[in-house]
């Protein structure tokens, strides 16, 4: 039987390891980073993205509906080049061995989805992360396993930065444990035990964190 730590032979390179948790986040990049992905006023339908040595390529696909042409042929791809710099978030994503992906563009602020081997890397990142951009969200947070089974729900969004790094890191550990499942994996013992915290001190940082994602969800309602 694998333990928590084991990685499971997959036939693949010797460094594989499993990636256990799904986390899409949105990012609005550094005014001073100069990034390609900012400032389209046109939906993007697609985005493609490679990076060589120290550059950044990108094909934006953008929607031809914002243009008044119904005709596909309309469909315009902007191709943009820039140096992967300090204030970059891909650089940090990199940095934690994580592979990010574009989803989507809202104006000035990107949703980035991808995989984490586990909760401390998340806590790592997202440190990382609020380094060098002007604003994050965190939109998602999936255990692996879960997201076939999960039901359709209305996104709400959760400002990184009104957390603690205790609140994520509490958050982080009762997603991956299956605290919030339905029916539910591991109890608020399991939990504080393997944090190395009391029952108590950890009710408080979950409370806070649910707290925050039911003014959010509010909000969003209210808004809507």
């Amino acid at each position: 039987m694998n333990t928590e730590d084991d990685v499971p032979e997959t036939g693949g390179p010797d460094d594989a390891s499993t990636r256990r948790l799904y986390v899409e986040f949105e990012v609005e990049p550094s005014s001073s980073a100069d990034c390609p992905l900012s400032g389209f006023e046109r939906d993007v339908v697609e985005v493609r993205q490679q990076r060589t040595a120290d550059r950044c390529h990108t094909d934006v696909t953008l929607s031809p509906d914002d243009c008044g042409c119904a005709d596909d042929d309309c469909t315009e791809v902007v191709h943009a080049a820039s140096a992967v710099g300090g204030r970059c978030p891909c650089e940090v994503f990199s940095e934690y061995g994580c592979v990010p992906q574009i989803t989507e563009i809202n104006g000035d602020d990107v949703v980035v989805e991808t995989y984490l081997p586990d909760r401390d890397v998340l806590t790592d990142l997202v440190d990382g992360l609020k380094a060098v951009v002007d604003g994050i969200s965190l939109r998602r947070l999936k255990r692996i396993g879960s997201l076939e089974r999960e039901e359709p729900r209305a996104d709400v969004t959760l400002n990184l930065f009104e957390l603690t790094e205790k609140q994520r890191e509490a958050a982080a550990a009762a997603v991956a444990a299956g605290y919030y499942s339905r029916p539910r994996e591991a109890d608020l013992g399991e939990l504080s035990a393997d944090l190395g915290i009391s029952k108590s001190a950890l009710s408080q940082r979950l409370t806070a964190v649910e707290s925050k994602l039911a003014t959010s969800a509010f909000a969003r309602a209210t808004a809507d």
